[in-house]
């Protein structure tokens, strides 16, 4: 069933021409991507879907009664609000109830004979309410979506004006699921989320009843979720059916068949072009005429088939002027906290030349401050770092902030560095920087803008070892698929922060995944990662029979750090209340957890409970003993995801 369309949608700004009768149909349960290229216009498509921008023809409909959420790039809360109560207003509908379902308690405890029963029929249609909106899960849904998305328990009474930008967009997100709209429109979701925010994403979109309409460049998202992918580019909107995978198959097919119908169109009426040609003014001239009348008609029509256009991308190849040597960094035994909390403790690794080295974990583990110690930039605590010899050290810094803002883009780039004027030009028409573009101010430039004129820089230096932190924020499909290729090529040296799964598995070959205070190295992309840490625990029976072996009775080993028994005791899952269960039979717990919940939910409905103070006072003592069962199941399971 159809919950939302799009119909001959048109839309200018000045003289660019935006939408050209676009088309597009929602229906109920689909999970469609919107790609395109920065500045397509898929930002404007949403805001004419929800009615806060007008098309200048065209019409936007949605299904009377689906609930609709938006996720914006810019939320806005109020700003007396903590994180907590900021994210309470997704439940005000259902608090209004469970305050009317107290009142009507207390007002049946002084009631006999009719008059109770009349208030009894109240209270059983505003349970039934209740429980169609949620009832007494809402806080454990609350909590649980709020742990999913990354925000901790610690930032709750947090003040929303203190967040950054990356804890407000969680915070905005954490809201909109919360709400359980009909229809899910997400403008670009993951970003500032990291890989464990982002994998819990995905399992609740995955197991979201309703439709989404998804804005993403994050191509390993769209292959998990996708069902359709709709692309937005030369003002049009095309449809394919699949995921991201499938999109990108069944367009190179029909951009080959497009290409060659075209090629073949091409040579058909320059060979009707001869032929008029050489019999205008001869005995088969009355054919020429009859025939430059069909062409003429054809290139008027419809019927012409168009070349295949391909959109302007950055054109990039990472070169290198010098050889490094073979050992291009050791790092001994480093250790960096900030305050009480430990980033990494006695961490050892080395890289050699040529490595490919991606490097993830999750917010707040230290992944930029690593990158920023290797170069000197921040001390460490303790340990060693050693460079190697003969390398030339280029650096990607997310923030791209390091620019003069009064600078023009040739300035920026030209600024410290030998190149002609011609040489300058032809490496910025490779970032697409062209004409006036190369004039325009550093501090008028979008996120994307900056990003290119940093690589210009890479381009210009031809750095052999690269460290990149990351670099694919703020670039679209394109241009993130032009980095890798070029990156594949690079002879150099990578060690790269990243969250974009797509982009480790295709350039690292190693990852160092940090989980402070430890560092994991791991020989393998992302997905090698994921297929270990989704391998199946070994079986508690034997596990058991194990420790039943005559050599378990000896005497544990003591560990390196044995001297430090809080952080061991810390660590330790047994003194956790669920900490000895294995994942899948937390899994099973929280289920089971889940059911009993409902039930006692159930109960509530029952208004005979009520006559007995004792039963309904027992009642919600089990109920909120199970809440917190629940809750301690879910932070072992997220204890255990990161």
């Amino acid at each position: 069933m159809s919950i939302a369309s799009l119909s001959n949608i048109e839309k200018d700004f000045g003289e660019r021409m935006l939408f050209d009768r676009i088309n597009l149909t929602i229906y109920e349960g689909e999970r469609i991507g919107l790609i395109g290229a920065n500045g397509s216009g898929k930002t404007t498509l949403f805001k004419i879907l929800t009615g806060q921008m007008t098309p200048d023809s065209g019409s936007a409909s949605i299904t009377r009664n689906v609930r609709v959420g938006y996720l914006s790039q810019d939320p806005v809360f109020d700003p007396g609000n903590s994180v907590i109560d900021e994210a309470e207003l997704a439940f005000a509908a259902l608090h209004q109830l469970a305050h009317k379902l107290r009142d009507l308690e207390h007002e049946m405890a002084g009631l006999e004979g009719e008059e109770l029963e009349k208030v009894l029929n109240q209270y059983q249609n505003a349970q039934h309410e209740f429980d169609l909106a949620g009832g007494y899960a809402w806080q454990h849904r609350l909590e649980a979506t709020l742990l999913g998305v990354g925000l901790e328990r610690e930032s709750w009474e947090q003040n929303v004006q203190t967040l950054s930008g990356g804890q407000r967009s969680r915070l905005a997100l954490a809201k909109l699921l919360i709400s359980e709209p009909d229809l899910l429109l997400l403008d670009e979701p993951t970003n500032h989320l990291d890989l464990g925010a982002i994998e819990w994403l995905e399992r609740y979109l995955l197991g979201f009843n309703g439709s989404t309409l998804l804005i993403s460049h994050d191509r390993y998202l769209l292959d998990r979720l996708a069902t359709r992918i709709v692309w937005l580019r030369n003002a049009k909107l095309d449809s394919f059916k699949g995921n991201y995978s499938a999109f990108v198959q069944q367009k190179e097919l029909i951009e080959l068949s497009q290409q060659r119908a075209y090629e073949l169109q091409q040579e058909d009426i320059a060979k009707q072009q001869e032929f008029i040609r050489r019999f205008q003014a001869g005995q088969r001239s009355k054919e020429a005429r009859g025939r430059n009348s069909r062409l003429q008609r054809l290139l008027k029509s419809d019927e012409m088939i168009q070349a295949v256009t391909t959109q302007r991308n950055i054109r990039l190849s990472l070169d290198t002027d010098q050889r490094a040597g073979d050992h291009v960094l050791t790092v001994r035994n480093l250790s960096k906290a900030f305050g009480e909390k430990k980033l990494w403790q006695e961490i050892s690794f080395g890289v050699r030349r040529g490595e490919r080295i991606g490097v993830m974990g999750p917010n707040g583990s230290g992944k930029t401050t690593l990158l920023r110690t290797l170069l000197g930039e921040i001390d460490a605590d303790d340990g060693q770092i050693k460079w190697g010899a003969n390398l030339n050290i280029g650096y990607y810094d997310q923030r791209l902030d390091e620019f003069n803002p009064e600078n023009s883009v040739m300035e920026e780039v030209a600024e410290g560095r030998t190149l002609k004027d011609k040489e300058l030009r032809d490496l910025l028409a490779l970032m697409l920087f062209r004409n006036d573009d190369v004039h325009k101010r550093m501090e008028m430039l979008s996120g994307g803008e900056r990003a290119r004129v940093r690589l210009a820089q890479l381009l210009a230096d031809k750095p052999n070892v690269l460290l990149m932190d990351e670099p694919t924020n703020h670039l679209d499909i394109a241009s993130r698929e032009a980095v890798e290729n070029a990156l594949a090529q690079y002879e150099g040296t990578v060690f790269c922060v990243s969250h974009d799964r797509y982009f480790l598995d295709r350039v690292a070959r190693r990852l160092l995944v940090l989980k402070p205070p430890a560092v994991v190295d791991f020989d393998g992309n992302y997905s090698k990662w994921q297929e270990k840490a989704n391998a199946p625990a070994p079986a508690p029976q034997r596990k058991q029979q194990e420790q039943a072996k005559p050599k378990a009775s000896a005497p544990p080993r003591p560990k390196k750090d044995s001297g430090k028994k809080d952080n061991s005791k810390k660590d330790n899952p047994y003194a956790r209340p669920f900490g000895r269960l294995s994942p899948a039979e937390l899994e099973k717990a929280i289920s089971d957890t889940e059911a009993a919940l409902a039930a006692a939910q159930a109960s509530f409905g029952d208004a005979e409970l009520f006559k007995d103070a004792a039963k309904g006072q027992k009642l919600r003592e089990d109920y909120a003993a199970l809440e917190k069962k629940l809750r301690e199941l879910e932070e072992e399971y997220f204890k255990r995801g990161q």
